[in-house]
């Protein structure tokens, strides 16, 4: 059989010199070249400078008739005949792929020992004699299933992944409502000033200013992490994939390199939010100390608007309602609209979607964030040694604290 460097050799003779294609059809003009009929005939349909002059040949230039060229149909045979050895050699290099390079003989069996690919006659030689050999499907059986493992490891990381990004952007997002709320009272209080507070309202402002741009950075910097992250397991899930669905002998190729590196891999868990950042934030009611020696009225008002913390609740799983979910650090809680398995005891609410906190306040001004989804679901904090009705609708009391987002 014609090797593939000797057929492109003659497909290359045969080629239009218009089309730089196979020649179809070929005709033959004065000169002796031949093109495809179909190009030299819209060669024709350029218009020429001079209506009396004859056409030239594209290639030497020569004037030709028009309608003198013929069909070539020993060249056209020709054509024929090398497409046909250039589709045979095609297939032949298909065919080569499964072939033993060192006997020629086609690959059946695969080597555990050696990760080696043999023929019939590979597998019967000296070193290959006492090792673990098994026919092709039989062996990428394991690894396949060991392949699927792996991904479903990854998608659920990936996953993982996901859920920190969610949960990470909500952080900022509670970070930003703080900084905005605090720079709206930073505006309304030294709005009442005079001309005296003007620098210190601009100091004040300018340093959320870029708290509020220090949040943002770093909301980029976490989205572009957790974007390379989610890009690099994708990208090993495609490739895993995609060898997933390859032959038997492509997908045994450097298999166990492949499977190293899924099950090597590090998955980072950033955070969107560094300690120093929220540090920034928390220390920022210190930032108006300098106006104490100015003016103490104002100031003590100031810190009133700008000095308290986010309150940190706890809340109690024994009371929770069996349709809310807790978290593992029960800080927070979701709507479910599945009934849990959750044991009944006194002080437990069935009826009232709410949950108590372990601990509750008796005096001073607190905060929190709301990020409820369902607005008939609430919360409600007490002090513990306050007996409130749980198996009833009419829960609250004057002794009572209700976060009631309905209202």
């Amino acid at each position: 059989m014609a090797s593939a460097a000797s057929v492109s050799s003659l497909a290359d003779e045969v080629n239009c010199p218009i089309c730089q294609g196979t020649l179809r059809e070929p005709v033959t003009i004065d000169c002796g070249h031949n093109f495809c009929c179909v190009c030299l005939t819209r060669y024709l349909e350029i218009p020429c400078l001079d209506p009396g002059e004859l056409p030239t040949c594209p290639l030497c230039k020569e004037p030709f008739r028009p309608g003198s060229f013929r069909p070539n149909w020993q060249l056209a045979s020709v054509v024929e005949n090398i497409e046909r050895l250039k589709l045979g050699s095609q297939l032949g290099s298909e065919e080569e792929e499964d072939v033993c390079l060192e006997h020629r003989e086609k690959v059946y069996y695969f080597c555990e020992d050696d990760e080696m690919q043999l023929c019939v006659v590979c597998r019967e030689a000296w070193e290959h004699r006492h090792h673990t050999v098994r026919f092709l499907e039989d062996a990428a059986g394991p690894y396949r299933e060991q392949i699927q493992k792996c991904l479903e490891c990854l998608r659920k990381e990936g996953e993982e992944i996901q859920r920190i990004q969610l949960r990470e952007n909500q952080r900022i997002q509670v970070l930003l409502t703080q900084v905005a709320t605090k720079k709206q009272k930073v505006i309304s209080e030294f709005a009442h000033l005079s001309q005296f507070l003007e620098e210190q309202q601009s100091v004040l402002l300018a340093q959320l200013e870029r708290l509020d741009g220090d949040i943002l950075k770093h909301r980029d910097e976490f989205d572009v992490l957790v974007a390379g992250e989610i890009c690099r397991f994708n990208t090993l899930i495609e490739e895993l994939e995609e060898k997933n669905q390859r032959p038997a002998r492509d997908l045994l190729t450097d298999i166990r390199s492949t499977l190293i590196r899924c099950e090597t891999r590090r998955c980072r868990k950033p955070e969107a939010v560094s300690p120093e950042l929220g540090q920034r934030i928390r220390d920022f009611p210190q930032q108006a100390l300098p106006l104490r020696r100015e003016m103490k009225t104002f100031l003590e008002k100031l810190c009133f608007e700008l000095d308290y913390e986010p309150a940190h609740i706890s809340l109690d799983p024994q009371t929770s309602h069996p349709k809310l979910l807790l978290s593992e650090d029960n800080q927070q809680a979701r709507f479910s609209y599945k009934w849990q398995n959750s044991p009944d005891n006194p002080q437990r609410f069935d009826r009232a979607t709410c949950v108590l906190a372990h601990s509750g306040f008796t005096e001073g001004r607190h905060t929190w964030v709301w990020m409820g989804l369902r607005p008939v679901l609430a919360f409600l904090t007490t002090i513990p040694a306050v007996a409130v009705e749980r198996k009833k609708y009419r829960i609250w009391s004057q002794k009572t604290w209700v976060l009631d987002p309905a209202s």
